[in-house]
């Protein structure tokens, strides 16, 4: 018990905020920018293809205002829809991105709940997969009917 309060205290308290402070730095100005900014550009080139009537001047202007779509075609939709948070993130209109609706709606004010935080998935993953375990081992040892 006590190593897992402490295991839990250093997570919670040493390596979440020192990962989030590395991956803020990368979406500013590393690996990771350059990689929104690969599958960005594909979404807007192909958006930009289908709507060729607009001239250049206005395309510069719109390429912020498109909302980044994950079906372009090109193999990387699956990529394009799991950051489509991060594409779409438009900090320069005053909004930090989308509000999400809580997971729990018994925890509205905590900032963990959401429905794409990993850990709150798989505990609710876990609690499915124990949950139907046990309903068939009650009915596997009921016996004949």
């Amino acid at each position: 018990l006590i190593l897992s309060i402490i295991a839990s205290s250093v997570w919670a308290n040493e390596v979440v905020p020192v990962s989030r402070t590395k991956l803020a730095l990368s979406k500013r100005n590393g690996d990771v920018k350059e990689y929104l900014e690969d599958l960005k550009e594909g979404s807007l080139n192909a958006e930009l293809s289908e709507d060729s009537s607009v001239d250049n001047d206005q395309t510069d202007l719109s390429k912020n205002e498109i909302d980044i779509k994950p079906n372009v075609g090109d193999g990387r939709d699956l990529e394009r829809w799991l950051f489509s948070d991060w594409l779409n993130n438009n900090k320069s209109a005053g909004k930090g991105g989308r509000k999400k609706e809580p997971a729990l709606p018994i925890l509205k004010k905590a900032k963990w709940n959401s429905g794409d935080n990993p850990v709150l998935v798989t505990a609710a993953l876990m609690m499915v997969g124990i949950l139907i375990a046990s309903v068939t081992e009650r009915v596997g040892t009921a016996g004949p009917l």
